[in-house]
């Protein structure tokens, strides 16, 4: 049984990434959010799986709760097989429009989107080591692509722009350990984040990247792909 661990588990994609994992079986899924008694339906999926389903308090933005959270996994479990970096904030209009920029609103959602899944992953290194086929997953978008310039959403196009640099870095750095390491963008989704006119399900969206993931080889170490499986452009 391989065990996994998704961040920002608590709705939208990451609630639809560990639906999926406990779907097609024969994973242990760690799901971290940061505020877990107001997980209804993670609580609930976690009650109804209790042998497959673990829930853990983590806010990315706090050192302290990741070690604690991870800990908790090496308490539980000897390795790791795949952590995938979902948690992240899209931000308000202080950090969209120019014009009404604010500096430490950008900021916050650049270090939610792009320290946080840095550091995070540093803490889970060591149980990724133990693995044979450890996979780390930054959950980014396409909107962090530098080929894709269209307007607006300063902070966030900047953060997930950021979280691809980390990806490639980490790939660089963590490739005679045995850690691939990818950057996903997971499509326009319907979420709080997406919106209610975006294209794609989270259920849709979660089942395509789960296939990717689990099919990853080392070839693609540092590669950045839609949920699709195409390559994007940096």
């Amino acid at each position: 049984m391989q065990n996994i661990l998704i961040t920002g588990a608590n709705r939208g994609i990451g609630l639809a990434l560990v639906e999926q994992y406990l779907a097609v079986g024969g994973y242990r899924v760690f799901a971290s959010c940061r505020n877990p008694e107001a997980a209804t339906a993670l609580n609930a999926l976690t009650q109804a799986n209790p042998q497959t389903l673990r829930t853990l308090q983590m806010d990315v933005d706090d050192e302290a709760s990741i070690k604690r959270a991870v800990d908790t996994i090496g308490a539980d479990s000897d390795r790791l097989d795949a952590l995938i970096n979902n948690a992240g904030v899209s931000g308000g209009d202080d950090t969209r429009n120019l014009g009404q920029l604010d500096s430490a609103a950008v900021a916050a959602v650049i270090t939610t989107n792009a320290v946080a899944p840095l550091i995070v992953t540093q803490a889970c290194r060591d149980l990724l080591k133990r693995s044979d086929n450890p996979r780390v997953v930054m959950i980014s978008s396409g909107l962090g692509s530098l080929a894709r310039v269209d307007g607006n959403a300063y902070g966030y196009r900047m953060s997930k722009a950021a979280m691809n640099m980390a990806a490639r870095v980490l790939a660089f750095d963590e490739a005679m350990a045995g850690i691939r390491t990818v950057a996903l963008a997971p499509g326009w989704v319907r979420t709080d984040m997406g919106g209610p006119s975006a294209n794609l399900a989270p259920e849709e969206s979660a089942s395509a990247l789960l296939a990717l993931i689990e099919k990853l080889g080392a070839t693609d170490n540092g590669s950045f792909f839609r949920y699709d499986g195409l390559e994007m452009d940096w």
